[in-house]
């Protein structure tokens, strides 16, 4: 959910109880003064007819009883009836409905004769203007909260607008790039914090990035100097032919390890590089060619083991990524397929809809699923397996949104691989 939008949801949930009391309250307020508007407008009448019935103007005393709005009667000397305002209900035949009134009635004394006189006020014209009033004040009620949620929207977006060109900047981003962020200037000191944080940030990322990068590679090339020279001086004492047995074998076993070693390097420099992401070009790999390719480079391999390989693979099946990551991942899983597999055994690459497969026969129980991906995990007790295949798998997948799933079925090993969709 936007901030924008939870924001406006919360203005809403504490606004509208406050305008819904309003609403009633002024309701009520109004429902009052009218009421009491009604009881003064209904002395007033009395005290009309209490003038006319002195003067004895039977006029518009006849009006007030035509309209039925009055009425007048004789009663004992001695009865007493106190001022009363009351609500009741008068048939009309016109309307063929009951119709609220509200009276007041009281007795009067007037040349020595006692009267009941009650006057009547319909209230059905003030129900009816009091919904009037009700319904506009609760239209203008729902305008103007749709009038402030607009402009708290409009404002909020304007003013939230620096944030989201930094964030729409910090996306842009990429440390391998070397490209440093600029930011545009606004008026908000809180905003403008934030961007002087992130610019110190970014900096400090591409430099601490150049200086690793730096390192990566003089310490590869420092290392890997040596290591041929070992190498090199190796090869020209085997080919001595005053060396005796044992130190033959001694000789081919530091010349093993140099190898190791050697791979080990380039192994973790090209870890390095994908970790810094320095594959920047992605483009449509088709699969079937590399695969192609690189089972006629291990033929041999598979040979010597006398495995039994299937191909099925759709040739239009492709990954969106680097070329050269396309191979050094197919690569590094075709060999963990036929390094881990046992004489005689059997190798499955295949698709499925969205989904690339490899699986083959190896050990007889499932692998853990936590380490088999990590650096120098070994399955293998091969001397040039240095147990960095398959974490170089993870991280070229990982760079280019490819899903891994490992599962053991049917005696088969199988690693499935999935790109998601952007």
């Amino acid at each position: 959910m936007k901030l924008i939008t939870k924001t406006s949801r919360y203005y809403i949930l504490f606004a509208m109880p406050v305008f819904i009391i309003s609403a009633f309250f002024s309701y009520w307020f109004m429902l009052h003064e009218i009421g009491e508007s009604n009881k003064a407008l209904l002395s007033s009448r009395m005290r009309v007819v209490e003038k006319q019935l002195k003067e004895g103007d039977s006029l518009i005393l006849g009006v007030f009883q035509e309209n039925r709005e009055l009425f007048i009667k004789e009663i004992a000397i001695d009865e007493l009836i106190e001022p009363r305002f009351s609500d009741t209900l008068v048939f009309s035949e016109t309307e063929s409905e009951y119709i609220s009134y509200k009276t007041l009635q009281k007795s009067v004394r007037i040349n020595a004769k006692n009267y009941r006189i009650q006057v009547w006020k319909s209230s059905i014209e003030i129900h009816e203007i009091l919904e009037v009033i009700f319904f506009v004040f609760m239209s203008l009620l729902v305008l103007l909260l749709l009038t402030i949620i607009y402009i708290n929207l409009r404002i909020s977006r304007r003013i939230w607008n620096p944030f989201f060109e930094t964030l729409k900047s910090v996306k842009k981003f990429r440390v391998s790039e070397g490209n440093r962020v600029v930011f545009k200037e606004t008026s908000i000191d809180e905003f403008q914090e934030l961007n002087k944080a992130i610019q110190l940030m970014t900096d400090k990322m591409i430099l601490d990035f150049s200086n690793q990068k730096k390192f990566t590679e003089n310490a590869s090339h420092e290392f890997q100097t040596p290591v041929a020279i070992i190498k090199s001086k190796i090869d020209l004492l085997l080919q001595s032919k005053n060396l005796a047995e044992y130190e033959m074998k001694l000789l081919a076993s530091i010349d093993d390890a140099t190898s190791r070693l050697s791979k080990i390097n380039k192994s973790l420099l090209l870890l390095s590089k994908i970790e810094n992401g320095q594959f920047e070009t992605d483009t449509e790999v088709f699969l079937l060619p590399i695969i192609t390719k690189i089972i006629e480079q291990q033929e041999e391999y598979m040979l010597s083991k006398e495995l039994e390989i299937e191909i099925k693979v759709a040739s239009n099946f492709a990954f969106f990524i680097n070329e050269e990551l396309s191979y050094i991942l197919l690569n590094n899983m075709i060999l963990n397929a036929i390094r881990h597999n046992i004489r005689g055994g059997k190798i499955k690459i295949f698709t499925e809809n969205t989904i690339f497969c490899i699986a083959n026969t190896g050990e007889s129980n499932p692998l853990n699923e936590q380490l088999i991906f990590e650096r120098f995990e070994k399955k293998s007790h091969e001397s040039y397996s240095v147990g960095l295949g398959l974490a170089i798998v993870k991280e070229i997948a990982e760079m280019n949104a490819i899903k891994i799933n490992y599962s053991f079925k049917e005696g088969l090993h199988h690693f499935s691989f999935q790109q998601k969709k952007n």
